[in-house]
């Protein structure tokens, strides 16, 4: 029997994503995504399960994780809320480098990436920027500032020339109170965004060394059943990208990556990333 979930259920998982993500990432402090997801699966199942629902029930997937192929709003609308989304959204394009939004901006609706690439960063007070993530297409950015009513906690920018559709604050929550399973899409999408920034600053407190951390960086980008000197990972980052996201330097992350070459670990050419001992690698930063 699938699971089932109100919409005041999903209320309540886009309000346990928010608190957690929030206060996670503004103290630093280690959370293990596990435990989340485990937690948001007992309060759906509870909740989806409670008698004398008001709301109509949708169905919950089983799972919260990167392999799961999860959807992401435009994709997984109904065809009337699909169509509601045709109508108040505003396509618009942005050329290389373009910054869609600043950290600690108050945003007037979300960004729909359609087509490109966005390097979602966080700058110190001293200037020193680390990427988070860099979000592709179908990815919504945005969404926890839209969803909270506080700042944004990180900048958004371009990689390469890209096609986005903004949706105004209030008609997206609009949108969302009326499509339970858009509300439910949304919250799916944030909680890999979570896990996503949860691996992401674990790799920046938890590893000592610059090529712990680099080593970290690559498996995190591959996937785990890739095998080891399969076909190669499209990573189109710059040396400079890397660093940003690994806690180094340009010149440290050029230096490692010919170290890792010479040992047979790990090859990067042409922004083709191929693992050749994946093993190795995983002890380096166990």
């Amino acid at each position: 029997m699938a699971q089932v979930i109100t919409r005041d259920a999903v209320k309540e998982l886009l309000s346990l994503y928010l608190s957690g993500i929030y206060g996670w990432l503004k103290t630093c402090k280690k959370v293990c995504f596990l435990n989340f997801k485990e937690k948001l699966m007992s309060m759906a199942q509870q909740l989806g399960s409670a008698k004398g629902a008001a709301t109509r029930s949708i169905p919950f997937p089983r799972e919260l994780n990167r392999s799961a192929n999860i959807p992401t709003l435009p994709i997984s609308l109904p065809l009337a809320a699909n169509q509601e989304l045709d109508e108040i959204k505003r396509i618009q394009y942005y050329r290389s480098r373009s910054v869609l939004f600043h950290q600690d901006d108050q945003l007037a609706g979300v960004f729909i990436l359609r087509r490109g690439t966005v390097k979602i960063s966080i700058t110190s007070s001293k200037g020193r920027a680390v990427i988070l993530r860099v979000a592709q297409a179908g990815e919504i950015l945005g969404l926890s500032s839209v969803l909270s009513g506080e700042p944004c906690i990180a900048t958004a920018e371009t990689r390469e020339e890209s096609e986005v559709a903004f949706v105004d604050r209030e008609q997206f929550l609009r949108l969302l109170l009326r499509n339970p399973e858009a509300a439910l899409s949304v919250a799916c999408h944030a909680c890999t965004n979570y896990e996503t920034a949860c691996r992401q600053v674990s790799l920046l407190a938890l590893c000592h060394s610059a090529s712990e951390r680099l080593a970290q960086f690559l498996l995190n980008w591959s996937s785990p059943k890739t095998p080891c000197g399969s076909l190669p990972i499209a990573l189109r980052l710059t040396h400079e990208e890397i660093s940003q996201a690994a806690g180094t330097t340009r010149e440290t992350v050029t230096r490692t990556l010919i170290d890792f070459r010479k040992r047979g670990w790990a090859s990067l050419a042409a922004s083709r990333l191929v693992i050749h001992d994946r093993e190795a690698m995983e002890k380096l930063v166990a």
